[in-house]
């Protein structure tokens, strides 16, 4: 039988490399119920023996509106947010005009992925959304020629990556799998209905949330650059703000990091304390079929 799925490398994508890494939901889930569905990420909090707190803070990179605008608010009670961006921090503010960040032509493509994605889906896109120029940002990645130059010490690729992403989902348990998977003609019904978006959504986030567990097989053999490499800078900047007397500290990276973020966090002797799930997707309910 022929079966769609939405690819793991779709996912990798999204959530800025794979998704959550146990059985249960780390910091990224898909909860549906009569009322209607949600994507949610999780902000999790963690202590230091010194007293300072880091909220690791989930994101997926194309969201409602309402969900970047509640982590703009979110962000002015940390005395430092942390952010992902790999070329460099987002340019100065230019008067109130939106800013025009140049893009490496190598990484082009991941952009114009993320568009297409959310003009499909009907979604805002993270840069748009998140107010990277408030002044307790602080770019937390690497830059470009960092960025490559790592990927090509690991000889890591993103076809290697999606390849093998791939393999790990195929190694799933078919079984457990097809009564999520919808077959072809369900998807071509979906794509001619008039409110596409929605079901869209709801079919992107019930994969979303089977495919846990990939970040496992991916960071394995010493990790990937696209997660754990990046990871290590971020908690590099991290270490700099409680240095200079930074208190409160917020990690803002894609939900696929911050599994291995957390357990980094863990090995220095950091204590996890409790965890927020937000609502990045709001959907309807299921339309009752005919």
């Amino acid at each position: 039988m022929i079966r769609t799925t939405i690819p793991a490398g779709l996912a990798l994508l999204l959530c800025s490399a794979a998704l959550a890494a146990e059985p249960q939901h780390d910091y990224l889930r898909f909860v549906e119920d009569a009322k209607g569905a949600s994507l949610q990420t999780a902000v999790t909090r963690f202590t230091s023996k010194g007293g300072v707190t880091v909220d690791l803070v989930g994101a997926i990179h194309i969201a409602d509106k309402a969900y970047y605008a509640g982590l703009n608010k979110r962000f002015t009670r940390y005395d430092a947010v942390l952010y992902e961006l790999v070329g460099g921090p987002m340019p100065a503010d230019n008067g109130g005009e939106p800013a025009k960040r140049e893009t490496d032509p190598r990484l082009a493509w991941l952009g114009q992925l993320q568009t297409s994605m959310k003009n499909a889906l009907q979604l805002t896109g993270q840069l748009e959304g998140i107010d990277y120029h408030a002044k307790n940002f602080v770019h937390a990645d690497m830059s470009t020629d960092q960025f490559y130059a790592a990927k090509e010490e690991k000889n890591e690729s993103f076809l290697g990556l999606l390849v093998k992403a791939w393999v790990l989902q195929s190694d799933q348990d078919d079984a457990a799998r097809e009564a999520k998977q919808p077959g072809v003609l369900k998807l071509m019904e979906i794509l001619c209905r008039k409110d596409n978006a929605s079901e869209l959504k709801r079919l992107i986030g019930r994969e979303f949330d089977s495919m846990e567990g990939l970040i496992t097989g991916l960071e394995a053999d010493g990790g990937t650059v696209i997660v754990g490499e990046r990871n290590r800078v971020a908690l590099e900047q991290m270490d700099r703000e409680i240095a200079h007397g930074r208190r409160s500290i917020a990690i803002f990276y894609g939900a696929a990091h911050l599994h291995d973020m957390a357990q980094k966090l863990k090995a220095r002797g950091w204590v996890q304390q409790q965890t927020e799930w937000l609502k990045a997707w709001d959907l309807p309910p299921e339309p009752k079929a005919k």
